[in-house]
């Protein structure tokens, strides 16, 4: 299975979004709404523990191998001890299966505030922990075992690196270590740029999402147009595309992002020229996001008035 992570702001947003899509239906989930407004209201019991949270939503959507066909009863299963071992054992959550496209997924949108606590579930290291989740219950499943996109695309840090980050996780969890480990600058980095290509954004907006993050992006191409290839510098460390691992190169890039060259080369020139246009891009797209909600709801319910 591959797991795909993402944290945001509203909830309501991506619920009408997973409640769209054909064929959509909730499954699961520990949430008595069974629609997209219901669960709205659902999710701002949790909110009210710790309104400070600005990204209190936590969305993941599990994607089985083509050639793996789940029921409903495996899913709701497979999500439930998911979201276990992930640590949101005290979480509000719901369940989406999906059947838009071949591969048979499902999407669980999640509180990221703990109803024991009021505190934020710990997300310290979620990719690694996520792959590691998912290749258990592919073996318990007997499912076929699918490598995440993350670990085929991206360069993985040094052994020693990874040795000393389990080292101190392991101290952090047994309280002989006060905080937990520091991933190093180049997961932290592929990490941001994964979260910033989560939704098959535009080339050029997944660049601004980037910019307002600190993040300095550079681009260049030559006078046919031709990409020269792109690097990320995060804290004062500088990193290629190709140091970080083929989905990181312009190339691997323009795979995982909407992009059309004509439409989007000058605009990424502008940006890297000019990071201060990166919250003007983002506004405006959002701003596009709204609007095709807003039609998106006016057409649903238009269609109810016809039936």
């Amino acid at each position: 299975m591959i797991g795909k992570q993402k944290k945001g702001r509203g909830f309501r947003g991506l619920l009408d979004y997973l409640e769209s899509s054909p064929g959509s239906r909730i499954i699961g989930g520990n949430m008595s709404g069974r629609n997209a407004r219901e669960l709205a209201r659902e999710f701002k019991i949790s909110r009210q523990l710790n309104p400070n949270v600005e990204r209190a939503v936590y969305h993941v959507a599990l994607s089985a191998a083509k050639s793996d066909r789940l029921d409903d009863d495996q899913w709701c299963e497979i999500a439930d001890k998911y979201m276990q071992q992930m640590g949101f054992d005290s979480n509000q959550f719901a369940t989406y299966h999906h059947n838009n496209t071949d591969d048979d997924h499902i999407h669980i949108v999640a509180s990221r505030i703990r109803f024991d606590s009021g505190l934020v579930v710990h997300d310290g290291w979620d990719y690694v922990r996520s792959e590691k989740v998912l290749r258990g219950l592919e073996k318990e499943y007997g499912l076929t075992p699918v490598i995440g996109s993350h670990e085929k695309l991206a360069r993985r840090v040094s052994t020693g690196q990874t040795r000393r980050m389990m080292r101190e996780q392991s101290e952090y969890e047994s309280g002989d270590r006060a905080t937990p480990p520091e991933l190093p600058i180049k997961v932290k980095l592929q990490q941001a740029i994964d979260e910033a290509i989560q939704d098959f954004p535009p080339m050029p907006l997944m660049i601004a999402r980037l910019q307002l993050q600190g993040i300095e992006v550079r681009a260049g191409f030559t006078r046919t147009g031709k990409s020269k290839g792109i690097s990320f510098q995060m804290l004062d460390q500088a990193f290629s595309g190709t140091h970080l691992g083929a989905g990181y190169t312009f190339n691997g890039i323009t795979q995982r992002t909407e992009y059309e060259p004509q439409r989007d080369d000058p605009r990424i020139q502008q940006l890297v020229a000019n990071p201060n246009l990166a919250h003007q891009m983002q506004s405006r797209w959002l701003e596009q996001q709204r609007q095709q909600q807003q039609q998106a709801q006016q057409q649903r319910k238009s269609r109810g008035i016809e039936r």
